[in-house]
């Protein structure tokens, strides 16, 4: 430990602030031996008699396994010396990092002490240079470096101390380590048995596994014997079903072709039947046109009998009118309360008409329980039961339930407009409120009927008994509804009768009671507040009364209470007070009664209950100005007055109204109304208020017309208006007031101001809404008559269309008088205008009721947006000026309005000028401009003045431009010289306007030039490739400028053009030949959009024909397949071809077909949608998609333009292109349909990686998909390469194939590649033939030789040596024996031993050959049966692959004893020279005696002789007899002499366990006088006792070596 030191290395730099801390991280020893209490103490803890290992005789345990105990403590022990160890590690590790601290220590210490002294010496220096300041400075730092050092000083006695503690910690620990070095040994001891029964387990487990592998193989030859009968017997089935199928073929094709006739004459005689169905449909067609055309006449005059209807009203109610006026009375209000009349008799008379079926229908109802009470009364149980019910019912229903029940009914929604006309209609008589309360009861019934909500989960379960039950419910209803009613009328009797009693003769009618006041009333009332009212009963019958406090109503228990104390018998007259107290908890209106009970009956006293409500009226409805001129403003106000408890907030919104509706034919919502309050309007009768519409001032949304545009327009589009939502500007306006608050029991004020701008009759409807949701909107109608002005212009709109700027426009203006004099007319232009716009002439006199004239010009320039921004548009060219014409004496001016759209004329191009660049004189360039119509109109164009080497297209240049339309215009410039070209080209429009278009170009005369320049190349099929010359020509071949060109070709990618050579060097006056190739080919893209389509088609078909017959499946199927990808009866023709897309087929497309059974795909869940990257290249769908293309395809031209880039010299090291000498070579390539088809993954055939020496064959088939014989033949292949075709060609006709086998036989390692060229008259297929051979790499696990030893005659022993293959590709190999190749000539240094006298080879080999994959390996397996005695067995193994090459030579040896000892070790005697004949012929039964033979050897050293060692072996054989003896003897005799001549033996006797062997040491010692090179020689029996018993006779003989001797 001391000796560590030295591995410490020393470190630059000291950290004392880690050596501070380094102790409290590692804590003290205490500490870390306290760790290691915590562990048991294994030295004393386990039995020594327990870990001994047992000395039986195969070195294991005899006792079997060790139990668990055992051998979890073999673990724990062996965790613990782990943990022991790592501990040792960590204290060792802190030993070297204290040292390493302390080296640094010493190290830093040294430098302070260096630096200390330095310090010093400049002390000394500058005191004797009296430089105080410096002085100053370094006795600081002298004093800063001491300080330092103490502090080193001190650190470096902890430094020590902490040393010490480590090194004496690590010396605890590997004291701690030596107390359990015993128990490590016993556990490394333990652990080698452990080891070695695991090896005994796993021979005995390939043993078995080797009988079982044995048992199968046998059982597999079995199976496979079976296997092959019953192929034999389903093939014999298959060919008679093949003729089977081919029988019913035949016999279905004649039924086909009777099949196909008849469908034939069935689609004749349909189409006979379509035609006359068309031909009928015609005639039906033309016969309704008729008809409409009728019916529109029809319509016509009816729309004008009601115009002149309507016409004729109209002038009734203007005579009326007038009559009225002339009177002195308000004719719109009588008119309107007429119009108000006529509606209420019209409703009136609807409401008797209903009144009338209702009453029809009670009667058909009393009728039909007339008809169920005889049914009843037939049938005794259900009367029973209905009697059971109305006892029932008596005793559950209070005395007013039926008066509930009608109230009840009178509430439902459609008993409202009953309720509300027998409120205003107070005279009505008891009989027809009782008919309408059936009504209204039966009415309630057919809601219920309506609203059922009995729905069957699942639709047709249990509909039959769901309509029973609902007639049953309907009976239910029918019959409760009478018995109510009954009920009702018996109440109404019973009351009567109590009521009119007689009294001292005097009859006392109505309710004893009365109520003052009649009705408690809570009104506005707040919820969670309280409040009371009192009332008083007072009797006002003939005698004494009491009176009984019942209840109140069941909807006003929880509200509503009474405080009663029961005043006793009350004589007539006399009055009792009550208290009503009402606490609303909800916020809604109710209405009930208080129930009492008196001596001569029942009576109530309503109560009703009236949340705070808003209650909006306004003064009036209807607001008339009157007539008035244009121009005027009048004003009238409408006061609106909120009679009720609730605040709310109003808006003025308009009523949405058709022209019907504007006229003073219109008429207004049904409703109650009066001179003082309008009614709230139902919803159901208040049309939709658009959103979003203005009611200030100046803007309305309701069309005021004039009686001559009501009169003049059409009836036709009445409809049309009424559909439309448009609103413009009227006479009608509200001002500030159109929205604001009314607060409660308060009144508003709105304004409504009329100003008539447009001569007519206006009126406008608009709707107050207010924010409270239960108040109601109040419609109010305003209207009013305008009288128009005496002039006005006939156009108030004049349309110029569209103008072009400075081009001049005219027009008249028509100006109308109806005055009965003459009038003064002027003609005002804006000032904006007047630079663009005049009107001639300004001033004029209109005559009296005639016209006048005035004319209108327009010239627009192009300062119109300047000028008159607010009139123009730039963006959309719109102008729309207003003018007025003022008329004498006439406040109010004639306004018209002048419309025009002004647009330009330019003609714009995108590029203002051209520049060809340079161009060749032998090519023309062509470029394009963009010629756009700037203008809204359409412009005619040409080119003009056009150059000889310019060419203008389309149309040489001439045409017409729409508006906004852009045209392309191509230039065409083809220089005749070199040089500058600088021209301009003249663009002429029909209205003589010049567009110049400069253009520069730049004429070039090439170094090199093309023999052709345009290359036609003939219909090439799809895989054939067709070929051009042409060349490449250097023209200048003298003279200063004559050099060396370069060319180059650019070629596009993924084209199917193919340039050899695509550059190269041309010299001065030469040329060069250029090939170009056409190989037409279709692209991936749409090889796999077309297998997209055929799959969808497949999925689509297969579900199609998933519910038919089988047979028809079949044939579906192959009509499938025969799209996918070639029909199954080909593929029957030709196995090969199914046989190759089936090993193809993918598994979307696989169908899984049994007989009888369905066709379905195999994957039946569902598929997303497939997208050509899915398809993957060479799949069965991408080859049948190409050949589908291919079969269907058409003829394809394309043009490609080639680019060939030219040098001016080749002098420098990288040449310079001029792209200004650029040749172009322009290619036509016609594409056509191929005739052969290649069926394989590509035109390339790969075989891959093949071992040399081995052959290979691939298929080539090659379809005919022409429709003619075709003849094939083939190119030559190398004669001396590995490729060759092994079969001829020959002709087929279509749709047949031909298979080209081709084989490959390499027999050098390196990469092959030829082209195999298959041509027909119309076209060639290339296929590439692509292969690499390489050498197969075999090692063996073994080298050399296999010595099996000895072995028991007639057992066996084996061995196994493996095979590893480290080459590529799978190896196929072949083991032989020497012995078995007898006519080979064998090697010189090996040789064939001794054999079984059986004639069977003594070795076996298992397998003889097979196949090794890649980086796999193969176990050969080597038995050694003898079957007599021998020492001498050898044979020779030899493995070899199918190129004969040989991998591995093993030399195998075994030696065979008879018995079950053997002796071995000594020299030979003699060669082996057995006989064949047995041994027991020729020897005799006595004691068998052998001869062994030791030769002794001893050197001289240093004067010295060196004793002689030899060894012998004693052996017990180990065989599968039991042996009679465990152990075998052996025993020297005869040594006397033997060592008198200085040969020791050593062991003299022993004995060998079976299975072992035991070696006997023989010395020899030379004698001091014995003579060089002398010969010592002496002979020993030896004896070996096993079954029987052998003597051995063992020759010494000894000499020294003479070459040593000294």
């Amino acid at each position: 430990m001391a000796n560590s030191a030295d591995l410490s290395t020393p470190t630059t730099e000291h950290e004392p602030h880690s050596i501070s801390t380094h102790m409290e991280e590692e804590g003290s020893m205490d500490d870390i031996f306290r760790f290691e209490d915590d562990f048991p103490d294994w030295s004393t803890g386990f039995d020594s008699s327990e870990w001994e290992v047992s000395d039986g005789e195969d070195g294991t345990d005899t006792g079997g396994e060790k139990p668990y105990a055992d051998k979890k403590r073999l673990f724990k022990l062996k965790g613990f010396l782990g943990q022991l160890d790592t501990f040792y590690q960590q204290k060792k590790l802190n030993l070297l990092q204290a040292r390493e601290e302390l080296k640094a220590f010493h190290l830093h210490v040294t430098e302070l002490e260096e630096n200390r002294d330095k310090i010093e010496l400049d002390i000394e220096r500058e005191k004797q240079a009296e430089n105080s300041v410096a002085l100053l400075r370094l006795r600081a730092q002298h004093k800063r470096v001491c300080a330092e050092l103490q502090m080193e000083e001190d650190l470096g006695t902890h430094l020590a101390m902490i040393l010490k503690e480590h090194e004496l910690e690590l010396c605890q620990v590997e004291v701690e380590l030596g107390h359990f070095l015993a128990l490590r040994q016993e556990l490394e001891l333990e652990e080698k048995n452990v080891q070695s029964q695991d090896k005994k387990k796993q021979k005995l487990r390939f043993q078995r596994e080797k009988s079982i592998i044995k048992q199968r193989r046998h059982k597999a030859q079995h199976d496979k014997v079976e296997r092959d009968k019953v192929l034999q017997q389903q093939a014999e089935v298959n060919r008679k079903q093949q003729e089977q199928a081919l029988a019913s073929h035949l016999k279905a094709a004649v039924y086909l072709k009777q099949t196909l006739q008849r469908m034939k004459h069935k689609e004749a005689e349909a189409e006979e039947r379509r035609k006359e169905l068309i031909k009928k449909r015609q005639t039906a067609v033309m016969t309704l046109k008729a008809s409409f055309t009728a019916s529109q006449e029809t319509m016509c005059a009816r729309k004008q009998r009601q115009k002149a209807y309507e016409q004729k009203q109209r002038e009734q109610e203007q005579q009326m009118k007038e009559s009225l006026e002339a009177k002195g009375l308000n004719s719109t209000e009588y008119i309107h309360r007429l119009r108000l009349q006529e509606r209420i008799n019209k409703k009136k008379a609807e409401f008797e008409d209903t009144q009338r079926v209702g009453k029809m229908e009670i009667v058909a109802k009393l009728l039909s329980e007339r008809n169920m009470k005889e049914r009843h009364r037939k049938s005794p149980v259900l009367s029973r039961e209905k009697k059971h019910d109305e006892k029932f019912l008596q005793n559950i229903l209070p005395p007013t339930a039926p008066m509930r029940e009608e109230k009840r009914v009178m509430s439902s929604p459609r008993a409202s407009c009953i309720r509300s006309y027998s409120n205003s209609d107070v005279s009505s008589s008891s009989d027809s409120a009782e008919l309408k309360l059936g009504e209204c009861v039966e009415m309630e019934d057919e809601d219920k009927r309506e609203m059922s909500l009995a729905q069957p989960e699942f639709t047709g379960l249990w509909e039959h008994k769901h309509k029973e039950d609902m007639a049953t419910s309907d009976e239910n209803i029918h019959l409760e509804t009478s018995y109510t009613t009954m009920k009702t009328d018996m109440n109404k009797s019973l009351v009567s009768k109590a009521a009119k009693k007689t009294i001292k003769g005097r009859e006392s009618k109505g309710p004893p009671f009365i109520s003052k006041p009649e009705i408690i009333l809570f009104k506005d009332c707040d919820v969670g507040k309280v409040y009371k009212k009192k009332f008083t009963l007072t009797n006002v019958t003939y005698t004494t009364n009491y009176c009984k406090l019942l209840g109140v109503s069941q909807n006003l228990k929880d509200h509503v209470s009474v405080s009663f104390e029961p005043p006793g018998p009350m004589s007539a007259g006399m009055a009792c007070e009550l208290e009503a107290i009402f606490r609303p908890l909800l916020d809604v209106d109710l209405d009930g009664e208080i129930h009492f009970q008196s001596a001569t009956g029942p009576f109530s006293v309503a109560i009703k209950c009236s949340k705070k409500k808003c209650e909006m009226v306004v003064d009036h409805c209807l607001v008339d100005f009157g007539t008035h001129v244009v121009g005027q403003t009048v004003s009238r106000v409408i006061t609106m007055t909120n009679r009720g408890a609730l605040g709310t907030r109003y808006t003025l919104t308009p009523v949405s109204t058709g022209p019907l509706q504007q006229t003073f034919n219109s008429t207004l919502d049904s409703g109650k109304t009066s001179s003082l309050e309008m009614p709230s309007l139902n919803a159901e009768n208040t049309a939709e208020i658009p959103s979003g519409i203005d009611l200030r001032p100046g803007v309305s949304p309701v069309i005021s017309h004039s009686p001559d545009e009501v009169l003049m327009a059409d009836p036709r589009s009445v409809d049309t208006k009424v559909e439309q939502s448009t609103y413009e500007p009227t006479e009608f306006s509200i001002e500030e007031a159109y929205e604001g608050d009314v607060g409660q029991f308060m009144s508003v004020k709105i304004p409504i101001v009329f100003t008539p701008t447009i001569p007519g009759e206006a009126k406008l409807d608009f709707q107050i809404m207010f924010s409270q949701p239960g108040c109601e909107p109040i419609v109010v109608s305003v209207c009013g008559v305008a009288e128009s002005a005496p002039v006005w212009v006939t156009k108030p709109n004049v349309d110029l269309k569209i103008c072009m700027y400075d081009r001049l426009y005219q027009d008249s203006i028509e100006v109308q008088s109806r005055a009965s004099s003459a009038l003064r007319l002027t003609f005002k232009v804006c000032k904006e205008m007047r630079n663009h716009m005049s009107i001639l002439p300004k001033t004029g006199f209109i005559q009296a009721k005639s016209s006048f004239s005035a004319q209108l010009k327009f010239l627009p320039r192009q300062s119109l947006f300047s000028d008159a921004k607010s009139f123009f548009n730039k963006d959309t060219g719109v102008l729309e000026v207003p003018l007025t014409v003022q008329v004498a004496d006439q406040v109010r001016p004639v306004l018209f309005t002048v419309h025009a759209v002004v647009t330009s004329s330019d003609l714009l191009f995108d590029h203002t000028e051209v520049d060809f660049g340079h161009c060749s004189v032998y090519e023309s360039s062509q470029t394009s401009v963009r010629l756009t119509n700037c203008s809204l109109l359409p412009q005619e164009f040409g080119f003009v003045g056009i150059p000889k080497f310019i060419d203008v297209q389309p149309n040489d240049g001439f045409g017409t431009l729409l508006p906004s339309q852009s045209m392309d215009i191509y230039l065409i410039f083809s220089a005749s010289k070199a040089g500058e070209y600088n021209f301009t080209l003249t663009c002429k429009t029909s209205i003589n306007r010049d567009f110049l278009l400069s253009c520069h170009a730049t004429g070039v005369q090439p170094s090199l030039k093309l023999s052709d320049c345009l290359v036609e190349f003939g219909g090439t099929a799809l895989g054939d490739r067709t070929t051009a010359v042409l060349y490449v020509e250097n023209q200048i071949s003298s003279g200063p400028e004559a050099a060396a060109r370069l060319f180059a070709f650019s070629v596009p990618e993924n084209s199917d053009i193919t340039i050899t050579p695509a550059s190269g060097r041309v010299l001065p006056g030469q040329r060069c030949l250029v090939q170009v190739t056409f190989s037409p080919t279709l692209s991936d893209d749409v090889i796999k959009a077309q297998a997209v389509r055929r799959r969808n088609e497949f999925h689509t078909n297969t579900s199609s024909c998933q519910h038919t017959q089988p047979d028809s499946k079949v044939r579906s199927i192959n009509h499938i397949t025969s799209h996918t990808t070639y029909s199954i009866a080909s593929c029957c023709k030709f196995p090969a071809i199914f046989v190759h897309l089936q090993s193809k087929m993918e598994t979307p497309l696989l169908l899984v077909k049994d007989q009888g059974s369905k066709v379905t795909p195999a994957n039946s869940s569902t598929v997303r949608s497939p997208s050509p990257a899915d398809v993957q290249a060479g799949s069965v769908e991408y080859l049948a998609a190409k050949a589908s293309l291919l079969r269907s395809f058409t003829e394809r031209r394309t043009r490609h333009v080639i680019s060939c880039f030219t040098s001016t010299s080749d002098t420098s090291e990288e040449p310079r292109y001029s792209p200004h000498e650029t040749l172009y070579l322009e290619l036509h390539c016609p594409a056509v349909r191929p005739a052969l088809l290649l069926i394989s993954d590509s035109h390339t055939i790969h075989f891959s990686q093949v071992a040399v020496g081995q052959k290979v064959l691939k298929k080539v088939i090659i379809q005919n998909i022409s429709s003619e014989f075709v003849k094939l033949t083939s190119s030559l292949l190398d004669v001396n390469g590995p490729f060759s075709v092994l079969n001829a060609m020959r002709p087929f006709g279509p749709e047949d194939t031909h298979v080209l086998l081709i084989a490959f036989t390499p027999s050098v390692a390196k990469k092959y590649y030829e082209t195999l060229e298959v041509s027909c008259s119309q076209m060639s297929l290339e296929i590439a033939l692509c292969a690499e051979a390489v050498n197969p790499i075999i090692t063996c696990s073994h080298e050399g030789h296999v010595d099996f030893d000895y072995v028991p005659e007639n057992e066996s022993a084996s061995q196994v040596f493996r095979l590893q293959n480290l080459s590529s590709l799978d190896v196929r190999f072949s083991v032989l024996l020497d012995s078995q190749r007898l006519t080979e000539v064998m090697d010189s240094t090996a040789h064939v031993g001794t054999q079984n006298h059986s004639g069977l080879s003594v070795f076996c080999v298992s397998p003889s050959g097979g196949a090794i994959s890649p980086a796999a390996a193969a176990d050969i397996t080597v038995t050694f049966h003898p079957d007599h005695e021998s020492l001498h067995y050898r044979d020779v193994l030899r493995v070899k692959l199918l190129n004969k090459q040989t991998v591995c030579v093993l030399e195998l040896r075994g030696s065979s004893c008879r018995h079950n000892m053997f002796v071995c070790g000594g020299d030979p005697v003699e060669d082996c020279s057995e006989s064949l004949i047995p041994s027991h012929i020729y020897t005799s039964g006595h004691q068998d005696s052998r001869s062994l033979l030791l030769t002794f050897r001893s050197e001289y050293q240093e004067g010295r002789a060196i004793t002689a060692t030899r060894k012998l072996h004693v052996g017990y054989v180990l065989g599968s007899k039991p042996a009679t003896k465990k152990t075998v003897e052996f025993i020297w005799e005869n040594l006397s002499p033997v060592e008198q001549q200085g040969f020791r033996v050593t062991p003299m006797q022993g004995s060998v366990d079976a299975g072992h062997r035991r070696p006997v040491t023989i010395t020899w010692m030379p004698s001091s006088g014995l003579a060089p090179n002398a010969v010592v020689q002496a002979c020993a029996l030896l004896t070996v006792r096993g079954d029987e018993t052998a003597v051995y006779r063992v020759t010494l003989m000894a000499h020294t070596d003479k070459t040593t001797a000294t």
